[in-house]
């Protein structure tokens, strides 16, 4: 699997049925999500639950044809998502 481009940042995104992406906000340019091209969930048993920090990843197909990787942070405190990286546009997942 191709790591593509490295953002690692925080973004607003407007979720749908299910609190799935529809959109996202990064760096002043809105992206429409097209398509969920797969779904993963990081949890980490590892520590106390009030330490834990759980993660729900998404690779998206935007309607321009970029795909990218974001996740949503589930873990204590403030819940807030994450524009990870661009991969290649060919990725699928």
């Amino acid at each position: 699997m191709s790591q593509g481009a490295f953002i690692d940042e925080q973004v607003q995104v407007e979720v749908g049925e299910y609190s799935l992406p529809k959109g996202f906000i990064w760096r002043g340019e809105k992206f429409e999500v097209a398509e969920i091209l797969s779904f993963w969930r990081k949890l980490d048993f590892k520590k106390a639950w009030w330490r834990r920090r759980h993660r729900d990843y998404y690779r998206v197909r935007t309607v321009d044809g970029r795909v990218f990787e974001l996740y949503r942070h589930r873990g204590p405190g403030r819940r807030y998502w994450v524009l990870l990286r661009e991969l290649p546009p060919n990725s699928t997942g």
